[in-house]
């Protein structure tokens, strides 16, 4: 909620640093366990910031976290994946990029299911990344 883009932009990194480095760590990823559905609002909140970088730091925030934390972000599922589909189409060339990067994250965490889900939208959206 920081008035400057840049603090909120690294929030988003510091956090996503949290899920890679202690999720990632077998001894510790159980002390972050319980916070994260409040970090993964926060970030969710952020795919609607005024700013692209903070958009596109909280994309593959996302992503992380998923990779890091499967379980507890499978509730919010949904609505990940409706928010990197939008990003898909962002006028911003690195947040789409970045949307793919988590898509493919949790393509990765959540496997043949999800995948199927992504390729559906890779296929009905191809033909407007012509335009682009």
């Amino acid at each position: 909620d920081a008035d400057n883009h840049a603090v909120r932009e690294a929030g988003c990194q510091g956090i996503a640093e949290l899920a890679r480095k202690v999720g990632g760590h077998p001894a510790y990823a159980g002390y972050l366990s319980p916070h994260v559905g409040a970090l993964l609002q926060a970030l969710i909140m952020c795919f609607h910031d005024e700013s692209w970088p903070v958009r596109d730091e909280a994309c593959l925030a996302c992503g992380t976290f998923c990779l890091a934390y499967p379980d507890e972000c499978e509730p919010e599922l949904g609505t990940l994946f409706e928010r990197w589909t939008e990003q898909l189409t962002d006028q911003i060339w690195s947040v789409r990029e970045d949307a793919a990067v988590a898509l493919g994250d949790a393509v990765a965490a959540y496997g043949p299911g999800l995948y199927e889900r992504v390729l559906a939208v890779v296929r009905k959206s191809v033909s407007a990344a012509r335009d682009q």
